[in-house]
């Protein structure tokens, strides 16, 4: 039920954009007669730059709508996973490009390192899916190798993003990113099929707790919030390098 309002806030975005950008032609193709009820010159510009711009083809997505969508990823590469078990091909690799998809998604709110990751990870995904359709992947295992890495670059983003948020004074922002960065970094981990030691775990508590404050504007030591995105930090760093390191 929740997935299923979530899509719904996501398809009434896009229509509220795409009656922004028909409102705006409407203006532009107006008539003469009608410019006596029209303002000044500077006011209709400043109107303007107030507007979004609408493309064919692209959607606006407003960071607060796209956060509800933090666990999407996971959930289309569970069913890819399930579905390719059960010799189910075609929705294996339907549902991988799902994943691809709402990845792709974050690597367009990234900049740096972070967005070079997330679409190295998209084209790996895409490439999977791919295979997994021409019947070239024998095993769930390969599955989980590329998923792994897509989970940890996601990680990666969300802390960066979180740090961004944090130094802007924006403690909403911070705490959900906050809270997805220990998500996938506990997801990226699950699939590599490593056990999460203590300190792991503890760190990835922290980080989730703090960021819950975050969000819902509780009262929180803001020496504490940067010591857990520190922590959380070197273990996404840590498990990076533990996981590019080459097979023995």
């Amino acid at each position: 039920m929740r997935r299923t309002f979530l899509v719904a806030v996501l398809i009434a975005a896009v229509f509220a954009f795409l009656m922004i950008g028909a409102c705006t032609q409407e203006k532009k193709a107006g008539t003469a007669e009608s410019s006596s009820g029209q303002g000044s010159p500077a006011q209709e510009s400043a109107a303007a730059s107030q507007t979004p711009s609408v493309t064919l083809g692209k959607v606006l997505v407003d960071d607060e709508i796209l956060v509800g969508f933090v666990d999407e990823p996971n959930h289309h590469f569970g069913l890819a996973r399930k579905t390719f078990m059960a010799k189910d091909y075609a929705t294996a690799s339907a549902e991988l490009l799902k994943c691809a998809g709402f990845v792709k998604l974050e690597a367009m709110r990234a900049s740096g390192e972070d967005r070079r990751m997330l679409e190295d990870a998209v084209i790996r995904l895409a490439e999977l899916a791919e295979a997994i359709k021409g019947g070239t992947i024998d095993s769930v295992e390969k599955l989980d190798s590329v998923y792994v890495r897509a989970e940890l670059a996601l990680a990666f983003h969300h802390e960066v993003k979180a740090q961004e948020f944090w130094k802007a004074e924006n403690n909403k922002s911070a705490g959900q990113d906050l809270k997805a960065a220990s998500m996938h970094l506990e997801n990226s981990m699950k699939y590599a099929g490593e056990k999460t030691e203590t300190d792991v775990k503890a760190v990835i508590k922290d980080a989730n707790d703090l960021g819950q404050k975050l969000v819902e504007g509780t009262a929180f030591a803001a020496d504490k919030v940067g010591t857990a995105m520190q922590d959380l930090g070197a273990k996404i760093e840590e498990w990076g390098k533990k996981t590019m390191a080459p097979k023995k």
